[in-house]
């Protein structure tokens, strides 16, 4: 009878596979839990104590949510994604844990929510939808969470637990970068300046026509704006919306030309807030205009030669 043995190089490669696999799998049992509490408030008028618990990996959420507070409490199983960058959650109620406060979990709602960082109320809020297991629709309503420290644990970035050790079959140095030369450059992100009454921005300005993307990108709540250049409306109490409106004005001559953003209203869910995206030949400035009512944001542009 032969005996078969394995070569030494495919023992190890067994080895460091189960070794990645074991490191992988620790690491997403040491995803960071996130608590935040806040406030439900429904359409109707009433205002209950909430409270979400949540693990997140590569962008997806998951835990549970609490409404009331004990021992007449309700949980329930949650779902859904954060954005960092755009410090935004969302999440869904997908299942009923357990209801103390009420007998029959057939008629109780499961809340569907989009909430955003508003950096001027320093908040996480946003508005609600529901239904009940049978798809029949609730009231609407919203969810404010307003502890900062909470917040900033949410989307703050933390080494330990949002590196995650990936399984290669081999492990190469690494070599230097080749660039073509006919490869494009990667454009840098944009960093969204924020104005509003008292801060304004200048840019220095090179082409001979200012493109202004005007649009809603936060939660949609009827903002309301009208923009003008140099006093001259071009937009006038307009509603703002997810879609881009774009704006192209030619420059005549030399100096100072002032975009104003004056705050109509502040929608459902103050302040007015409004996005927007200067375009200068190749180089783009976005920004964030936000202001109480009858309050106004400026943008200086200045033609340079």
């Amino acid at each position: 009878m032969n005996n078969f043995l394995y070569p030494n190089s495919f023992i190890k490669r067994i080895a460091l596979n189960v070794f990645c696999l074991l490191s992988s799998i620790s690491s997403f049992a040491q995803q960071k839990e996130v608590t935040l509490t806040g406030t439900l408030k429904v359409n109707t008028g009433e205002t209950f104590p909430y409270k979400v618990v949540l693990t997140e990996a590569g962008g997806l959420v998951k835990g549970y949510s609490v409404t009331f507070k004990e021992p007449d409490d309700t949980r329930t199983t949650i779902t859904g994604s954060l954005d960092r960058h755009n410090r935004t959650l969302s999440f869904k109620e997908t299942e009923i844990q357990y209801s103390h406060g009420v007998k029959t979990k057939a008629y109780m709602c499961l809340i569907d929510a989009n909430l955003e960082y508003i950096g001027s109320r320093r908040v996480l809020t946003g508005t609600i939808t529901s239904a009940q297991l049978d798809k029949t629709a609730c009231t609407g309503g919203k969810i404010t969470f307003s502890d900062e420290a909470e917040i900033e644990n949410l989307f703050s970035y933390h080494e330990k637990f949002d590196t995650v050790i990936s399984m290669k079959k081999k492990v190469r140095e690494p070599q230097p970068a080749v660039v073509s030369a006919e490869a494009p450059a990667q454009e840098k992100p944009l960093v969204t300046d924020k104005i509003t009454a008292g801060i304004e921005k200048m840019y220095e300005w090179h082409s001979d026509t200012v493109v202004i993307d005007v649009w809603d990108g936060g939660t949609v709540d009827g903002d309301k704006i009208t923009l003008e250049f140099n006093g001259k409306p071009y937009l006038t109490n307009y509603y703002l919306v997810k879609e881009k409106k774009q704006l192209r004005i030619p420059l005549i001559g030399t100096g100072v030309n002032t975009i104003t953003i004056l705050a109509v209203n502040e929608g459902s869910d103050p302040p007015n807030t409004a996005n927007l995206l200067l375009t200068d030949g190749a180089a783009k400035y976005s920004i964030l205009a936000y202001n109480p009512k009858n309050q106004e944001s400026l943008i200086k542009i200045k033609r340079v030669r």
